[in-house]
């Protein structure tokens, strides 16, 4: 049932018997998609990532991950620059205190990114 007046037209297709029944013949018709050789190899790749060995991979892991590392880390310095001279200005400023605590929290951040993979070393060895 159409409740808005604006789509009586509808109707008809309601009525209509041969518009709720798919014919047999018309899904026959309908082509299945073949695969091609394009999608059988990027179907394999996941295989064959799966059966290299690890050993191949760990060096270009630790490469990658020394890469991306150095590289956030200077974008931190940056950051940690951008800080310092901020909590500068407040103590100009006569915000003591809150340049103070700006120093305190700005150092020790800076100490455990710097470190992190030292400390992360450490704790392996416990």
């Amino acid at each position: 049932m159409i409740l808005n007046p604006a789509y009586d037209f509808l109707n008809a297709d309601y009525k209509n018997p041969n518009l709720t029944k798919v014919k047999l013949e018309e899904l026959d018709s309908v082509k299945k998609p073949k695969f091609n050789k394009a999608k059988i190899i990027t179907l394999s790749i996941p295989g064959l990532v799966l059966t290299t060995p690890l050993s191949v991979f760990a060096a270009t892991t630790d490469n990658t991950f020394k890469n991306v590392y150095d590289a956030v880390m200077n974008i931190f310095d940056s950051g940690v620059v951008i800080v310092i001279i901020f909590a500068g200005a407040a103590w100009t400023l006569g915000h003591r205190s809150k340049a103070i605590e700006l120093l305190i929290g700005v150092c020790c951040g800076y100490f455990l990114a710097r470190h992190a993979i030292d400390i992360r070393d450490f704790l392996k060895s416990i």
